[in-house]
């Protein structure tokens, strides 16, 4: 499920070096993504267009391992083999949310069902935080989460860091699907630690989930 990763072997050894002692060695970059088509699929096929896109995300992030790396509880570099995600989902008009911790499962029609039997059984109360805060130090760490605001668009967001080190996994926040040149689109921010993260995996990370979505 994961590795230790030696750093003296690492070849991102000079990057991580170079960021590991900046007060914030975190980026954050928001990008418009295509989403037509998967939102009209989603309609005729009367399934989530969350989920649409949150497995587009999952899968992108499962299949780039810059956005696997983690530091764990000893700040040790580590890379899992795959990653699920936490998804904050609405559960009233007042804003009240529960998190759900969802698996990555490669087959979206069995992503799709599984995720939506998830959602369909949180429970009325409890701690809105339970999949974190019951969580053992791998489940802490092996997760992206993915935060929608469907009734807003935004050209920016900045998140939260809990940690010196920077944030123990990527944050995603998916906005409002609007009109763009003649195309349905959705504004996309991610949040990563550069000491794992450059520009060129951030590029691809996008071009995979606008791939997915088509």
């Amino acid at each position: 499920m994961k590795q230790i990763i030696d750093i003296e072997t690492w070849e991102r050894r000079d990057n991580y070096r170079f960021f590991r002692g900046f007060l914030n060695p975190c980026i954050s970059i928001t990008s418009e993504i295509e989403c037509g088509i998967a939102k009209e699929k989603a309609h005729v096929n009367k399934q989530s267009f969350f989920l649409y896109y949150l497995y587009a995300i999952l899968r992108a992030a499962n299949e780039i391992k810059e956005l696997r790396y983690r530091f764990d509880a000893k700040e040790q570099v580590i890379l899992y083999d795959k990653v699920d995600v936490l998804a904050p989902v609405k559960m009233n008009e007042k804003g009240k949310f529960y998190t759900v911790r969802i698996p990555w499962i490669e087959d979206f029609e069995k992503f799709h069902e599984v995720a939506s039997a998830i959602i369909r059984n949180i429970p009325e109360d409890g701690d809105p935080y339970a999949a974190e805060n019951g969580a053992s130090e791998d489940e802490r760490y092996n997760v992206i989460l993915v935060s929608a605001t469907p009734d807003l668009f935004f050209t920016s967001v900045t998140h939260t860091q809990q940690h010196k080190n920077g944030g123990d996994y990527p944050l995603i926040n998916v906005g409002k699907a609007v009109i763009r040149g003649g195309s349905l689109v959705i504004p996309i921010a991610l949040y990563v630690n550069h000491s794992f993260v450059d520009g060129v995996h951030i590029a691809d990370f996008y071009k995979r989930v606008e791939q997915y979505l088509r």
